[in-house]
């Protein structure tokens, strides 16, 4: 694939720095919320409490029906995106709505009659917020440089991380540590772990405000392509992506190995509560050495991305992924998953 070549693009004045920092700041806001739901906090909470019994399973089909969705429907909504410019306009409403999801689940209390309420809110999350980032990983070429693009995309990727860190921090010792906790929740009915939903989505809502005040918009009311030529625009993009070399085999790969994160994230808490019966205050020290580890590998890959090319950067990821993953899957000793579980954080950033 190191032949895949994309026709160079005229040079453009990119936005004010404050609008970099702004779209920058939108892996901060967002990146908390499907660690905190989808991963480690919410997503143990219903395997483990709400559902005990084949609790796992069903998380799977809503992650995997969920995923579907988004890949079918993704198309059309970037076609949308860029027959009418509404990139930040699409980006605001798809957090707002994930956000209200994410924050609705506080009312799912620990028995099975909150079974569906749980899961057809989660599927809602997680189908917003993944695809908000249709959106937003669409304007990065107009946001700075193209010799710089690496960088920022690394930045903007290991600020995610970092943001989750100091999330997850915040949810220890505000809401998991405690035996009184600060808000009078009874830890009884699960309020301490469901409050977290409330906490991930005011998040995302307050650290999004930069990128909603400053981003620009990239509307183009004048322009022909309007929202009723999305479809013409997909049909235009897959006969012009045709003429791409190797384009195809590049998208078919990112799928597979995008598919396998998307798993792995989806059952990292779920896998090491089952598999080796880690608490809660476990999960999220777990939680916080990886995403430390992938925040520090995010910037090192955006670096790499500028130096050797993004061809070879996913690469070099890729093999360690498969090697710590594999490590992870076989290994019957809780310290040597703690160890390889956190270095395949660092093979995640630049992915």
């Amino acid at each position: 694939m190191d032949d895949l070549h994309l026709e160079e693009t005229p040079a453009r004045k990119t936005p004010a720095r404050k609008s970099q920092i702004g779209w920058a700041l939108y892996d901060w806001a967002s990146s908390p919320v499907p660690t905190l739901h989808a991963t480690f906090i919410f997503a143990v909470y219903f395997t483990t409490v709400i559902m005990p019994e084949g609790g796992s399973v069903v998380w799977a089909y809503m992650t995997g029906i969920t995923a579907f969705t988004i890949a079918l429907i993704a198309p059309l909504l970037g076609s949308y995106a860029d027959s009418t410019g509404k990139f930040k306009e699409l980006i605001v409403l798809f957090i707002a709505l994930g956000s209200i999801a994410t924050g609705l689940l506080w009312f799912a209390q620990p028995n099975e009659a909150f079974i569906s309420y749980a899961i057809i809110l989660s599927a809602i999350s997680i189908f917003f917020l993944e695809s908000s980032f249709i959106f937003y990983n669409a304007i990065l070429g107009k946001m700075i440089q193209r010799d710089h693009i690496g960088s920022l995309s690394g930045l903007a990727w290991g600020g995610g991380y970092i943001g989750s860190v100091i999330a997850l921090i915040v949810v220890l010792v505000v809401f998991i540590m405690p035996d009184k906790s600060l808000f009078a929740l009874d830890k009884s009915q699960s309020e301490h772990i469901r409050a977290t939903m409330l906490f991930a989505a005011s998040w995302a809502i307050i650290f999004s405000l930069p990128m909603m005040f400053y981003l620009p918009s990239f509307s183009q009311k004048n322009n022909k392509n309007n929202k009723n030529s999305a479809i013409l625009s997909l049909k235009t993009s897959i006969i012009e992506a045709r003429k791409i070399p190797n384009l195809l085999r590049f998208l078919l790969a990112r799928m597979a190995y995008n598919d396998g994160l998307i798993t792995l994230f989806a059952f990292g808490g779920i896998y090491a509560t089952k598999v080796f019966s880690f608490s809660q205050f476990e999960i999220i020290l777990f939680a916080i050495g990886l995403n430390i580890s992938a925040g520090m590998g995010a910037i090192i890959g955006g670096f790499l991305d500028d130096n050797i090319g993004p061809i070879k950067t996913i690469k070099l990821a890729l093999i360690g992924l498969f090697l710590c993953g594999l490590v992870a899957i076989i290994t019957p000793y809780k310290i040597i998953f703690w160890l390889v579980g956190v270095g395949l954080g660092l093979f995640v950033g630049p992915v």
